[in-house]
């Protein structure tokens, strides 16, 4: 009987002691992921050059003098159909002489050190360019130059060969002037005219490219077959660069 008693004293008084708490698994992770550092997401722009491609149609051949300089096409910042703005790494680091050599390159528009700024700068300005046209070189003395507006009447003109003004130049157009040439962009739709005005068979040929409204035309031979509403647009825009006498 006392041997009895004795086990039923030893049974209550185990069940009548604590258990240990087993550990919080939610709590511990919880702790691991508040001790754990945060990732930055400031990007590094240490080395890097940022370019605006001259044909947006050609991003592979613009990927190609890249690659095969050594350089390294890191990203795509702007993917536009009538415009690209890509980052380029510079390997060696020597970010000067690269942004020289570039910059005479006719596949990029713009080269700049790339940042923050440059970036949000460059996107602006894409966005908001209302038309731009650019004038390729050939064998003989054609004048080159780029030239964009922006929808405010902001104008960006560089002049590269065969013209009185070199470098860049900016001015502001009238209000007729402007109103003039909106009234010319919307004379007939331009997605109604071809990518391509051109005979192949005819060497040595400037280029004009136009871009406008999300599309790029290429007139390579100013024939009958260029619709009117683009030669008036053409001659009107290079009327008003004759006036300010960049080129003759």
């Amino acid at each position: 009987m006392r041997l009895l008693c004795i086990c039923v004293l030893l049974l209550a008084l185990s069940c009548s002691t604590p258990k240990e708490k087993a550990p919080n698994n939610d709590n511990t992770t919880e702790q691991k992921r508040k001790e754990k550092p945060p990732v930055s997401t400031v990007d590094n722009y240490k080395n890097q050059l940022i370019a605006v491609l001259s044909n947006p149609n050609k991003v592979e051949t613009a990927k190609a003098i890249i690659t095969n300089t050594g350089l390294k096409w890191k990203k795509m910042i702007l993917d536009d159909t009538t415009s690209k703005i890509v980052a380029i790494e510079i390997p060696d680091g020597n970010v000067d002489e690269w942004l020289k050599r570039l910059s005479n390159n006719e596949e990029f528009r713009v080269i700049k050190i790339n940042s923050a700024e440059t970036q949000e700068e460059l996107i602006n300005k894409e966005k908001n360019n209302l038309i731009s046209l650019r004038k390729t070189k050939c064998f003989g003395d054609c004048p080159t130059y780029t030239l964009f507006i922006d929808k405010d009447g902001n104008v960006s003109y560089e002049g590269k060969e065969y013209v009185l003004e070199k470098g860049t130049k900016e001015f502001k157009l009238t209000e007729e002037e402007l109103s003039n040439i909106n009234t010319l962009l919307t004379k007939k739709d331009f997605s109604s005219f071809k990518d391509v005005y051109d005979n192949p068979k005819i060497m040595d040929l400037p280029s004009t490219f136009v871009i406008y409204n999300g599309k790029q035309i290429q007139i390579r031979l100013w024939n009958d077959d260029v619709p009117e509403e683009l030669m008036e647009l053409n001659e009107y825009i290079e009327g008003i660069l004759l006036e300010k006498k960049f080129f003759e």
